[in-house]
């Protein structure tokens, strides 16, 4: 009670982790979503399909294969596109459980449906305080151009970096580290003492 990383409730939420995805983004990146399109993607076939009336795809159908290489009936899943600032346009899914949100990402396996309505938690979010210090310390490390390791000393001004910009890092990555090195102690110490209570016991 009261020791490090108390009262977070580790391993409440599944997370995205947990759950096979399918990303729009990378697909659009990668030239797929044109109409007549078909690929293959993780355990799907994805077939691209645009309606007579639009210039773009509107919709992909999904055909999930089993061990036997049988296609399941389609999964369709329709598209929505954004315009971008500096021209273009972005392609999003929207979600097929119901909630109409547009989303790069969908998770599922059999099924999709996008992060809320899965209800799933980023990895980074089920972090204990002492994953998430360890990792902000390490980051802002790295932003100096030093290495992630703890155990090196803080590196010196960057060339091309303004002194201004180098001192701002640094005091950050020492905070952090600081942050961590207490979090360490204090855990060290609360482990100790439950030791020490239940020999004494």
């Amino acid at each position: 009670m009261g020791g490090f990383g108390s009262g977070q409730r580790r391993y409440s939420k599944a997370t995205t982790s947990d759950y096979g995805r399918l990303d729009v983004r990378t697909w659009q990146r990668q030239g797929l979503l044109v109409a007549g399109r078909s690929f293959l993607c993780w355990l799907w076939d994805v077939e691209v399909i645009a309606s007579v009336k639009r210039d773009e795809p509107n919709m992909v159908c999904l055909y999930r294969r089993n061990g036997s290489d049988q296609q399941h009936a389609p999964y369709p899943v329709w598209l929505e596109w954004t315009p971008c600032n500096y021209g273009g346009k972005r392609g999003w899914f929207v979600c097929p459980r119901g909630c109409g949100h547009r989303v790069a990402i969908l998770y599922g396996n059999s099924t999709l449906a996008c992060r809320h309505c899965r209800r799933l938690a980023y990895d980074s979010q089920q972090d204990s305080g002492w994953n998430r210090s360890l990792r902000q310390a390490r980051t802002a490390r790295m932003r100096l151009g030093g290495s992630a390791s703890l155990v090196e000393p803080l590196p010196g001004k960057p060339k091309g970096m303004h002194w201004r910009t180098y001192r701002r890092l640094y005091r950050q990555a020492a905070a952090r580290e600081q942050v961590f090195l207490t979090s360490a102690i204090t855990m060290v110490n609360s482990l100790a003492n439950s030791r020490f209570n239940g020999r004494s016991k």
